[in-house]
């Protein structure tokens, strides 16, 4: 059947761009101030020319009036979910029961260690703090290691918030409070888990999708939407209803692919009893990476190997695009005018050498792996 209700997208209102409420040009305020003074009834009803000296005061008047429409159009813009930034974006989305993501700490598990076992129990509490470098860790949850016994384990969060306490290899976490000098400590995984507070972008697409949370009866935004309110590093989700009862989600992060830890504690967020319908049978799933290798002649009019580096570093951040959206089409009409824009470059045709289809499946996102540009005589 086909859809005959047509309305516009959210994408489509932004870019029409926010109601005008204000005059904000300086001509345009010039315009209507001259147009008063030489025609309105109580204005003096006389031609004006640029050498009069009551164009200085309207030159003055038309900057300044112009500025406060500024400021005014600008206000107004903040009130409206679609156009607002920063703290107004934070009050606009509240509206709408969506609070922005705040950061998070990284967490590791450690293994604690005795070179010979105690004859009473050693309480390890929690915060205690175990560090690498200016990177510290405290322990979730007071641990204690029984008499006789000379090894432990535990979990650990980072002090501070953010991506910084992330990547620290099994082995890099060792320092441990002087209190404690026959313990040694070590992480035994990589610390990872940590984000950054939720962009504006993020917010304001959770923000417009908000009533589709308000179902439970498990529309398929529903489903986006609540996994995405679970870490800022969440940048798509897909869902996929294999049969009738059965949802399986798989999700990209803006790093890449989820660890298992993170699809874990995903799901268990996701609670029946709360967050999603009861009857279904929900499982979580990283993202598919699809490594794409881009070829194509490159048209050089100079140096080709200067020109060779600055396009290829062009295509791969033209491309990150491509690893932030699950099910993108690879339009290569996104690389070529990057390239084009480099010094010397006359001309470049790219393909996609390695897919079948440039069309990515639902669970896919793309990553720009080799480019391989030949030269072709201008």
């Amino acid at each position: 059947m086909v859809n005959l209700i047509k309305t516009l997208t959210t994408d489509e209102l932004i870019r029409r761009g926010p109601p005008q409420h204000f005059t904000t040009s300086a001509k345009a305020w010039k315009e209507k101030l001259v147009a008063w003074w030489e025609t309105h009834p109580d204005g003096p009803q006389r031609k004006l020319y640029p050498a009069h000296y009551e164009m200085l005061l309207i030159n003055l008047l038309s900057y300044g009036l112009s500025l406060l429409g500024k400021e005014g159009q600008d206000a107004a813009d903040k009130r409206w979910l679609l156009f607002a930034k920063g703290h107004s974006l934070d009050v606009a989305a509240a509206n709408n029961g969506t609070f922005r993501l705040k950061s998070k700490p990284a967490r590791v598990e450690l293994a604690f260690t005795l070179e010979t076992p105690r004859g009473t129990d050693l309480i390890l509490p929690r915060g205690l703090e175990i560090s690498a470098g200016e990177v510290s860790f405290a322990l979730d949850d007071q641990q204690v290691l029984k008499a006789g016994k000379v090894a432990l384990s535990g979990r650990a969060t980072a002090t501070q918030p953010g991506p910084e306490a992330n990547g620290l290899l099994p082995g890099q976490i060792t320092q441990i409070s002087a209190g404690y000098p026959d313990v040694s400590v070590t992480n035994t995984t990589t610390s990872a888990g940590g984000t950054t507070a939720e962009d504006d972008s993020s917010l304001l697409y959770r923000a417009a999708k908000a009533h589709d949370r308000i179902s439970k009866a498990g529309p398929k935004e529903s489903y986006r939407q609540q996994a995405r309110a679970f870490s800022p590093d969440i940048a798509d989700v897909e869902v996929i209803r294999p049969e009738p009862g059965r949802i399986a989600l798989y999700v990209l992060l803006t790093s890449g692919v989820p660890g298992v830890q993170f699809c874990a504690d995903l799901k268990a967020y996701l609670d029946p009893q709360s967050k999603r319908p009861q009857g279904d049978e929900l499982s979580v799933h990283p993202a598919e990476l699809v490594r794409i290798h881009i070829t194509g002649p490159l048209k050089v009019n100079g140096d080709f190997e200067a020109a060779h580096a600055a396009s290829e570093e062009a295509i791969r951040k033209a491309g990150l695009i491509w690893s932030q959206r699950l099910g993108d089409y690879l339009a290569l009409s996104a690389l070529t005018p990057a390239v084009r824009l480099i010094e010397g470059v006359v001309d470049v045709d790219l393909h996609v050498s390695n897919l079948a289809s440039r069309q990515l499946g639902k669970t896919q996102f793309a990553v720009i792996g080799d480019v391989d540009l030949v030269a072709e005589a201008s």
